[in-house]
């Protein structure tokens, strides 16, 4: 199946994966690090610089001025899709797939996902569909459900699935970058688990994400889809 075959899909149970950008393009971004004021030994003074670097980069990943989507896990009609690949392609195929009338359902994501995307297509040029202040009109964040008005309590998918006794995290988000460099398969086995948790997440929050959540169809390498057994977990 291609994407071009999905038919105006109702809903679409989505997570993005991100990391950084190379450092050539956001050093102008960077903070002056320095070491503390009471260190004396040049060594040791090197030292804290760079871990303070580091740590920036590290934290890279989070903010769509110096991180880039890497990957997106969507579940359509109980198919199982992910795209990777340039971003700014990614990206376009992924509004592409919506219409006016998709509700987008994922967790945390009015506060990260979506605003990510949207300034992502920002710097891509791209138009994202129907712009407002939450990024797209008709979406759902199961993390804002699981809350119920206590916007104060963060809470991760993590913690939501294994309180519900749906599953587990299989893996960090912070690791997905150098996962996607070494060991893709698995990079994208973390992604699909992800998006079956959100899933399932969503169904005992009493959310209609509508067919089955089977991952019965198509994982992409580079855009392209693949047997979906290649990514099975």
């Amino acid at each position: 199946m291609s994407f071009t075959a999905i038919m105006a899909p109702t809903t679409i149970v989505f997570d993005i994966e991100t990391g950084p950008l190379p450092f050539h393009l956001i050093e102008a971004l960077a903070p002056e690090f320095e070491a503390p004021s009471n260190y004396k030994d040049p060594d040791k003074i090197a030292a804290a610089i760079e871990a303070k670097r580091d740590a920036w980069l590290a934290r890279a990943a989070l903010s769509p001025l110096t991180g880039q989507v890497l990957a997106i896990g969507m579940l359509i009609d109980g198919e199982y899709h992910a795209l990777i690949g340039e971003e700014s392609g990614v990206i376009s195929q992924f509004w592409n797939v919506l219409t006016g009338s998709t509700t987008l359902i994922g967790f945390n994501s009015h506060r990260f996902d979506l605003p990510f995307l949207v300034r992502r297509s920002w710097a891509h040029g791209i138009v994202p569909p129907r712009v407002h202040d939450r990024g797209y009109p008709r979406s759902t964040d199961l993390m804002e459900v699981f809350q119920q008005g206590d916007r104060q309590e963060f809470v991760s998918l993590d913690t939501v699935a294994k309180f519900l006794g749906v599953g587990a995290k299989n893996g960090s988000g912070a690791h997905f970058a150098e996962l996607m460099k070494f060991d893709e398969s698995a990079a994208l086995a973390y992604l699909k688990n992800d998006i079956h948790l959100t899933a399932k997440v969503a169904e005992r929050l009493g959310i209609n994400i509508g067919s089955a959540t089977g991952f019965a169809a198509t994982a992409p390498g580079g855009n392209q889809t693949v047997p979906a057994d290649e990514y099975d977990y």
